[in-house]
């Protein structure tokens, strides 16, 4: 087990994502520690997520999954959710397959739970890279995998899919320490359509997600341009910072 100093600068997925995503909400939310306000996806996955650990940990039945829900979900997700043309109601749409997930879930009983909401720590060059993992288990087949629960519908493309799976891989690098081995399969389990994506895990993954975040740290440490760069959607609904960002679209 290796041994951290907590005097290195410390970096987590959605760190190094955010400044991919947007340089001027890194400057924002990690120097200027502006915390910004939360949105209705983030909140909404939160709220299944935080059901799903409490189920995992024992403090909730199988049965109270859903009626759990039912009864925190307004105060969960506080937030307003956007109209599009496809669908004037988006808030109902989320809710109920939300409920559907959860009602319709079976629990784990082919797998041996290994962790859950497992927090760690490890050194990456001269750096620390933290995390927490949703769930480690191992299958009726033997194999361990590492389970992430995603509100997403689906990845739009491999591209996208390869973005996500990065921080599966480099979660591996914990599961390795931990577990004297790598995980067998990185599983997202996109819940709102009750289907999991599978990814077995290669070497080659874990190499360019590794590569991916000591060039990301190296490119925070050498910026000076922190200019706002993002979609229209994603600043006007999902960024932290959407109220006050004068570079708002």
């Amino acid at each position: 087990m290796s041994l951290v100093n907590k005097d290195k600068e410390r970096y987590s997925f959605s760190k190094l994502s955010t400044f991919n995503d947007c340089k001027y909400a890194y400057w924002l939310t990690y120097i200027e520690h502006q915390k910004g306000i939360g949105n209705c996806f983030s909140s909404f996955g939160t709220e299944v997520h935080s059901i799903m650990e409490r189920y995992a940990k024992g403090s909730l039945s199988l049965w109270d999954l859903a009626s759990t829900y039912e009864k925190e979900f307004d105060t969960a997700v506080p937030e307003e959710f956007p109209s599009f043309p496809f669908c004037q109601d988006m808030r109902g749409l989320y809710y109920e397959q939300g409920l559907n997930y959860l009602r319709n879930f079976g629990g784990y009983p082919k797998y041996k739970i290994l962790g859950v909401e497992s927090q760690f720590d490890i050194d990456i060059d001269d750096w620390v890279f933290n995390g927490i993992i949703d769930l480690v288990y191992e299958d009726e087949q033997g194999r361990l995998i590492v389970h992430d629960y995603k509100s997403k519908s689906s990845f739009k493309n491999k591209a996208e899919q390869k973005k996500y799976a990065r921080q599966l891989y480099l979660y591996s690098l914990h599961i390795k320490e931990k577990y004297g081995k790598y995980p067998d399969l990185l599983r997202f389990m996109m819940f709102r359509k009750e289907t999991s994506v599978d990814i077995p895990f290669e070497l080659d993954g874990l190499n360019e997600a590794v590569n991916w975040a000591k060039n990301t740290v190296k490119a925070i440490r050498t910026c000076w341009d922190y200019s706002p760069l993002c979609e229209e959607f994603f600043g006007n609904n999902l960024c932290n910072h959407r109220e006050t960002c004068e570079h708002k679209i």
